[in-house]
């Protein structure tokens, strides 16, 4: 059954690299495409033979130029553009022999082609995925991480949302995070990051050193080593940046699907378990702020916990109508009103 799929999405992808798919298969294949690495290695695979194909029938015809930016048009990866400017050029001087050669050059040099992978974990769950070079990142809910298919001199990831990474070690390639207009740097470490719609990114430390890259409030690139159990909260709007010690199990139990309080400020609360149920809290009554709460909830739903907090401390919660954009224009998070 499995070969069955590879071979019709094999075919599918042949017809989207000679353009005659419809818009609507054509979201349907870029959409498998980023899915997993291994699809969109088995999609460079066919481009590969697709490409070497159009090269034979370049053999057969005079008109190298018009050829080569058939086949240059398919390609969106910028590098790969820029490749095959190179190879035009080569081709207009070496002329037909050698275009045989430049095919297979290309599936020799396939390194140097590198795409862009999005994984997303979708709201209210908690999703895992193994990077080209082994590290683990899981991703809580309503998260993505974009990474290249091939690391190259460095190991670069972009993550919106919340990400908890166990890198392996490699002393000749930086692992770094990006998070807004902030870096995460290491080279072999377990750590957490934050970086939801807020002005907020938190790095937390589980093991390891990290040097988290930032702007102050003067626009000047600061550096900040972190130590284990030391958490970074840096305002990507003030440029103010603030190192504590912290909990290490209370900011990264939502791996294991876990909330876990320990003197826990009502405002911390309820930013752990709004990302982990996709909801937003506006505190309105600011006599709550200053109660601290310890507890751990497990597979409770988000209205068991709510009355918890109501029989605890007497705080009210109340939905309001209106959502929260999402950062794609679409609705996001549901908003809560604490009372």
């Amino acid at each position: 059954m499995k070969y069955m799929e590879d071979t019709q999405m094999e075919s599918l992808l042949v017809r989207y690299y000679n353009g005659e798919l419809s818009a609507e298969d054509i979201e349907k294949v870029e959409t498998w495409m980023k899915a997993s690495a291994s699809n969109m290695k088995l999609a460079e695979q066919v481009y590969y033979i697709c490409f070497a194909s159009d090269a034979l029938d370049i053999k057969r015809s005079v008109d190298t130029g018009k050829a080569f930016r058939k086949v240059r048009g398919r390609i969106s990866a910028e590098r790969f553009k820029g490749f095959l400017r190179k190879v035009e050029r080569v081709a207009a001087v070496m002329f037909l022999p050698f275009i045989g050669l430049t095919a297979w050059l290309l599936f020799e040099m396939a390194g140097d082609f590198t795409s862009s992978v999005e994984i997303r974990s979708t709201a209210g769950m908690v999703s895992c995925v193994t990077l080209p070079d082994n590290s683990k990142v899981w991703l809580n809910s309503d998260s993505f991480l974009r990474y290249p298919s091939r690391f190259g001199k460095e190991r670069r990831v972009t993550l919106y949302g919340e990400g908890y990474f166990e890198v392996t070690k490699d002393p000749k390639h930086k692992f770094i995070v990006e998070a807004k207009n902030a870096e995460v740097v290491v080279h072999g470490t377990e750590f957490n990051v934050e970086s939801y719609e807020d002005e907020y990114v938190r790095t937390t430390l589980v093991s390891g050193v990290v040097d988290m890259n930032y702007d102050d409030r003067n626009h000047h690139r600061k550096s900040l080593r972190l130590m284990p159990s030391q958490q970074a909260v840096y305002n990507t709007k003030t440029g103010v940046m603030h190192l504590r010690e912290e909990n290490v199990l209370c900011n990264t139990s939502w791996r294991d699907g876990k909330i876990v309080l320990d003197n826990t400020s009502l405002e911390d609360a309820l930013r752990m378990i709004g990302n982990k149920y996709n909801v937003s809290f506006i505190i309105k009554n600011d006599n709550h702020r200053h109660y601290k709460f310890t507890g751990t909830f497990s597979n409770q739903n988000l209205d068991v916990i709510l009355r918890y907090f109501n029989i605890s401390s007497n705080i009210r919660f109340r939905q309001v109508d209106e959502r929260q954009t999402g950062r794609d224009g679409s609705a996001g998070r549901s908003v809560y009103e604490v009372i």
